[in-house]
């Protein structure tokens, strides 16, 4: 069907208004997602979300944030039963930034009488359709907290999701999000951190950057995103031989490919690093290979981790704010039990912290 005028636009209204005339959608009935509306009627989903849009203006329809569109002008049921126990989905513990962002997590539940159900996907869907089939078995928990495993490739479980939302348990993502599914997220502005970790490099007097970036979250997408835009801007070239993409195994050990990721940047005087993890890892590569940071190569990092200040070479990075950011989920997530209109969306800046490993090119 071809999208021409605002045709489209009306033809989306009136098959609504005669769904509800006819009795196949009823007050309270959840509508179909934006995605499964746009392949029906072959529009784009900016298109369906106009002609919904409308609907909601006209009180046919009612957005509810972090469930969906629903019939009637109508507010979310809140859900009555209340366990005092919030579900958390997490995909590592024991290293990196996750301990203070799920200290900042319960100490916030445990302060307004809420008990922490928490679990650990370690980054595989698998484990999260497990996690996810448990807490549906029960529907024990008033909420859900998840961080999102391999965000940034396709997931199985998404129907799993809106399922407990269909049970009235308000679900809110932290550090990113799945871009299927509707509901909000308290994270890192990750494009602000890709554009302002060029931003420090440029002013250091750098033109030639390469980058690496991880490939099976959003986080690191979306770093690169706002590291292309400031490349763009400033008008680097990014050929992109000087792009290294790595998975989740491979940040945790780079050592087999460390020697492959210094070789693409043989023309670079300068390096966005995905996280600290990573740039903590080149920075002893790099002096194996005789390869001096920063009068050889500079660094930056992201999320100013623990041992960000104290390795060999003290990293410039952009901080993450680790337990702030626990706490602003669980706050955000305990404002979404008690209003269902509640937008739990929140972006933390990026701020630079400026260290030893970015320096005048030397190249």
């Amino acid at each position: 069907m071809a999208e021409t005028g605002t045709g489209g636009y009306r033809e989306v209204i009136e098959w609504v208004q005669n769904q509800i005339a006819s009795g196949a959608f009823r007050e309270g009935d959840r509508m179909p997602t934006e995605k499964a509306l746009a392949e029906q009627f072959g529009l784009s989903r900016q298109t369906i979300r106009h002609a919904t849009g409308t609907l909601v203006e006209q009180k046919v329809l009612t957005r509810i944030q972090g469930s969906g569109t629903y019939v009637g002008c109508i507010g979310k049921p809140r859900r009555t039963k209340r366990t005092m126990r919030i579900a958390v989905i997490s995909t590592f513990y024991e290293s990196y930034i996750f301990p203070p962002i799920l200290k900042g997590i319960e100490r916030t539940l445990s302060d307004a009488g809420y008990a922490m159900q928490v679990s650990f996907t370690d980054n595989q869907v698998a484990r999260e359709r497990q996690i996810l089939e448990q807490i549906l078995s029960g529907d024990e928990v008033d909420g859900l907290l998840v961080e999102p495993s391999q965000s940034a490739l396709p997931n199985p479980n998404l129907a799993l999701y809106q399922k407990i939302a269909d049970r009235r348990i308000p679900i809110l993502f932290f550090h990113a999000s799945y871009p299927d599914l509707p509901f909000p997220c308290v994270r890192m502005d990750d494009i602000s951190m890709g554009r302002e970790a060029v931003r420090i490099l440029k002013e250091a007097g750098h033109t030639r950057i390469g980058g690496i970036f991880k490939s099976d979250d959003r986080q690191g997408k979306l770093r690169y995103q706002g590291f292309l835009q400031a490349m763009a801007e400033v008008g680097f070239s990014t050929g992109g031989e000087e792009i290294v993409w790595i998975d989740t195994p491979e940040t945790k050990d780079l050592s087999p490919i460390g020697a492959y990721v210094l070789e693409r940047w043989k023309n670079v005087t300068a390096a966005v690093c995905y996280n600290d993890e990573v740039a903590i890892q080149l920075v002893d590569i790099a002096e194996r290979q005789g390869i001096l940071i920063p009068e050889d190569l500079s660094l930056v990092g992201m999320d100013d981790a623990n041992l960000a200040p104290v390795c060999r070479v003290p990293l410039t990075t952009l901080r993450h704010p680790k337990e702030a950011l626990g706490r602003k989920a669980a706050e955000n997530l305990l404002q979404m039990i008690e209003n269902a209109a509640f937008d739990g969306n929140y972006l933390f800046p990026a701020e630079p912290v400026l260290r030893a490993s970015v320096g005048k090119p030397g190249k």
